[in-house]
């Protein structure tokens, strides 16, 4: 087994045709204050790598059982997982239900707290960047994705989205928004990497329900 990645809230280690992630407890956030759209490690929280891989699990295979594809395969301890390996395409494909965090930030005056959007977004995939939207024809016209590929990310985001809402509906709860990543395998394309508190956000009368709350949703 060999370390191919070390970033900011999992290693990731080659094994065969397989990869293993190692969740770890980083608390990523924006100008020191937590915040799970950020960049920046702002500190450590004891068991937050085996929460957010619970949720990974749990979230990944509901997915699969809806008929989306992913590169899960098995847990292996509270902390690392073994995941198919696939060709990473560089970009994160965002779906938001509701206005919050880095939209409301973004434009401002012309958009209110939890007002619905129903939108997908895309953002380049790059920390030095500090991961900037795309537009859709620019992501086409610098080789990232084909527009095949971008018209099936979108597809299979409103899908999960679906999924989702049903899910959380069902338990009182209110999706806000989710970010995916999608990898190649065999000719296709599958989602990849993590789907948890650190990537989507819940609401529940009116505030965001913490990673910890939505642990206790799905157990």
């Amino acid at each position: 087994m060999r370390l191919i990645y070390s970033g900011k809230t999992k290693d990731v280690y080659e094994d065969g045709p397989y990869l293993i992630f190692h969740f770890k407890d980083t608390v990523l956030g924006r100008n020191g204050r937590e915040d799970r759209g950020g960049n920046e490690v702002i500190g450590e929280r004891v068991g937050k790598g085996s929460l957010v891989l619970a949720q990974t699990e749990f979230f990944l295979r509901l997915l699969e059982r809806n008929g989306v594809k992913t590169h899960f395969v098995e847990r292996i301890d509270e902390r690392k997982a073994r995941f198919l390996k696939a060709e990473r395409i560089p970009l994160e494909v965002i779906y938001r239900e509701l206005a919050y965090g880095s939209f409301l930030r973004r434009y401002g005056r012309w958009v209110e707290p939890f007002q619905r959007l129903g939108i997908v977004e895309f953002t380049l995939k790059d920390d030095s960047l500090d991961d900037p939207p795309i537009a859709e024809e620019a992501v086409v016209a610098l080789g990232i994705a084909s527009q095949r590929e971008v018209d099936e990310m979108k597809s299979i985001t409103r899908k999960v989205a679906e999924i989702l809402m049903k899910f959380f509906s069902s338990r009182g709860i209110q999706l806000v928004d989710f970010k995916l990543e999608f990898g190649r395998l065999n000719g296709g394309l599958i989602v990849i990497d993590e789907l948890s508190g650190d990537t989507m956000r819940v609401a529940k009368d009116g505030r965001i329900v913490s990673r910890e709350e939505l642990l206790e949703v799905i157990e």
